[in-house]
């Protein structure tokens, strides 16, 4: 009896989690969602946590569900898509068979700690519907409900968990012959290319397309050894040493 106490209790929180929401119940395994579309222009590629909060569906108000599931978030960045994980306490776990956000599953992965729900391309900056297929053994039997609330992450509490990965400035250069006044060659639009002789800086230039061309505050000698560096903002710097012929 106490046993069923302690699972009706759990139910009804979490059956309160959407505000409106009507229940389904039935009988059998919880039904498979898919996954959901995230926008992560604006990362780097690295690892992050950030904070969201769960509100009863329509509302502002703190959702019951919001205490079944950790309130922090790990976020994985790679080439400008999000991969979302969300955890669940252990608490929630075995209530909890799947969860949906913006209407798609994500992948489960079974922790006596909490299980983890993984979404792939999540858009940090919208607003989503989480939804809960719960399944609770009820009299011999699986009752399997669904419910909804409103999630949204806090995106003033990202937090870099790793460091990122910047991306090398590409980088090429033609031969320089003696007596050239010149550098020429490609690179990432919009880099600074510099070119050096020893500590001496022969010219630079910021470009506007992908080909370059460095104007020399002097004609360049046969067997110069010059240091061509590429750099811009948000991207791993570039040095290439070419000798004169």
């Amino acid at each position: 009896m106490k046993k069923s106490l302690t699972v009706m209790s759990a139910l009804l929180m979490l059956a309160s989690a959407g505000a409106g929401i009507s229940v389904n119940q039935a009988v059998g395994n919880p039904a498979t969602a898919q996954a959901a579309s995230l926008n992560a222009a604006k990362l780097a590629n690295g690892r992050y946590s950030v904070q969201f909060k769960v509100y009863k569906t329509g509302t502002t108000t703190a959702s019951e569900a919001a205490r079944y599931l950790d309130s922090t978030a790990t976020v994985s960045v790679k080439n400008k898509q999000a991969t979302v994980t969300i955890k669940a306490t252990a608490a929630g776990s075995p209530y909890i068979k799947a969860l949906t956000l913006g209407g798609k599953t994500g992948t489960v992965k079974q922790a006596t700690s909490g299980n983890t729900y993984t979404f792939t391309k999540v858009d940090l900056t919208k607003t989503q519907t989480i939804g809960f297929s719960l399944a609770v053994p009820m009299n011999g039997q699986t009752m399997t409900m669904q419910e909804a609330a409103t999630l949204q992450f806090k995106t003033n509490t990202l937090k870099a968990t790793s460091k990122t990965t910047k991306k090398a400035v590409a980088l090429s250069t033609k031969r320089v012959k003696a007596a050239a006044k010149k550098v020429s060659g490609t690179t990432t639009k919009g880099a600074k290319v510099t070119v050096k002789h020893n500590q001496t800086t022969l010219g630079r230039t910021t470009t506007k397309k992908t080909a370059y061309t460095v104007k020399l505050k002097k004609a360049v000698k046969k067997s110069w050894k010059l240091k061509v560096t590429a750099t811009k903002a948000g991207y791993k710097p570039v040095t290439k040493t070419v000798t004169v012929k």
